[in-house]
């Protein structure tokens, strides 16, 4: 089988649709002899920041010199970034040697009456499997929607889990209010074993501590057991303070943005959760790791004519986040807003957060067919824009490279493009910009 005919199979799931549930994830991992269960896990979920999260505590492991392994979703450019060893992708011949053990399994399963797996479910088994096999140390493992049912959620005992925030996101599924959200990703949290949060806000928090009692698992909180100030913070990347279990002055954290600091915190208290255990990290890896942390596609800047910043916010929180960033880290820069969204995301409340932040806009179409037409983007940014103070040029592109184009025309000579709504958008714009010459970052 060769890796385009393996990529083809896991992409033809994909009409098995999303279903959560841990029972068709458990049968596979049965027929392939369940690799999960020698593995140690940091798993990691939440609302946002659960990726960045995932790649500080991957950074930090291997600075202290163990081998470890990242399992992500979705990618930005590339199918093989959801699983990596010491940060190098899963090579393209193995990954369909894997696949060509993992299909018989599940073809095994429909033959039996039994609901087949979905891609994210063969995805997290093909993961499993890798890191199993190449004696990982630890894997850090990222959390694909929710928690309690999620396919990731099969792991028994973690070394700790963390679950950084909770907001209104993927509400279909599940729940429309904060504590019910908290109670789904809340589902991490294994009995006996530790689990750290960023979450402050008292409703979803007290939903947590109540799973951690419930489950006799220390909890740390942030505010409460670990906080931390901002140093200096600036387009090259920032530093900051540390008082959880060690004192830490002049952490220094290569990403960007005030909110990257709250998830680098919980790595950072996840690490020393893990020396408890007896896990030898120390010091100065932990701020070697920080330092050396690097996460594409998170206000990631890109060198070209002009500057153009790549982020992957794609919820009312995380937008929020990057017009706090934009105003904070450029604030004398003409911003040209390049944006689009899937349909099943908050557009109207993400606009709210960036309308005012920047000062232009070009409606793009994210490439996946769950996107919102540009279209219906413009008239919902066309409202918030004509009330006062907040009226900005728009126009609506029919294609990614003239949206693109157009976002340059408008933010040259010396402003900045900002691409944003979606990591589909996201990753195609950065494909994209590095064919035209763009350097990125790392």
């Amino acid at each position: 089988m060769s890796y385009e005919e393996a990529l083809a199979w896991i992409h033809s799931l994909a009409r098995f649709g999303s279903r959560l549930g841990l029972e068709r994830i458990t049968r596979l991992l049965e027929l392939l002899d369940n690799p999960h269960h020698g593995l140690r896990v940091v798993h990691v979920g939440g609302t946002n920041g659960k990726g960045s999260v995932t790649a500080v505590t991957a950074s930090i492991l291997r600075e202290a010199g163990y081998r470890v392994g990242r399992y992500i979703s979705p990618y930005l450019e590339d199918f093989r970034e959801r699983i990596t060893l010491d940060d190098r992708p899963i090579p393209p011949d193995r990954l369909a040697s894997l696949v060509a053990r993992v299909r018989p399994a599940a073809d095994q399963m429909i033959r039996a009456g039994q609901d087949s797996p979905t891609e994210f479910e063969v995805v997290t088994a093909l993961g499993f499997l890798y890191f199993a096999e190449e004696a990982a140390d630890f894997v850090c493992l990222e959390v694909g929607l929710g928690g309690r049912y999620d396919a990731t959620n099969v792991v028994r005992t973690p070394e700790v889990a963390a679950i950084t925030t909770i907001a209104l996101d993927h509400t279909e599924q599940l729940g429309r209010t904060p504590e019910r959200i908290a109670w789904e990703k809340g589902g991490i949290i294994k009995a006996g074993r530790p689990v750290v949060t960023g979450v402050t806000s008292p409703g979803p928090l007290a939903v947590l501590e109540d799973i951690a009692r419930r489950q006799g698992s220390r909890m740390l909180c942030a505010g409460r057991d670990f906080r931390w100030e901002p140093r200096q913070v600036g387009p090259d990347g920032q530093t900051f303070d540390l008082d959880s279990a060690r004192h830490y002055r002049g952490l220094a954290l290569a990403l960007r943005g005030r909110h990257q600091l709250h998830n680098a915190a919980i790595a950072v208290v996840c690490a020393e959760v893990m020396e408890d255990d007896g896990v030898r990290i120390g010091e100065a890896a932990i701020r070697r790791g920080l330092a050396l942390t690097h996460w594409p596609g998170r206000l990631e800047l890109l060198q070209g004519d002009p500057e153009v910043l790549l982020d992957a916010a794609h919820n009312p929180e995380g937008a929020r986040a990057l017009a706090q960033a934009l105003a904070e880290l450029w604030p004398d820069r003409r911003k040209v807003l390049v944006m689009g969204v899937l349909a099943d995301k908050d557009a109207e409340a993400m606009l709210g957060e960036l309308v005012g932040a920047t000062d232009a806009m070009v409606c793009a179409r994210p490439l996946s067919p769950r996107a919102l037409p540009p279209e219906r983007l413009a008239a919902l940014a066309g409202r918030l824009a004509g009330s006062p103070g907040r009226a900005l040029p728009l126009v609506v592109a029919e294609d990614l490279d003239g949206a693109l184009e157009r976002g340059r025309e408008l933010a040259r000579p010396d402003g900045l493009v900002v691409v944003a709504g979606s990591i589909y958008l996201v990753g195609a714009a950065r494909s994209t910009l590095r064919r035209k010459g763009y350097a990125v970052e790392g």
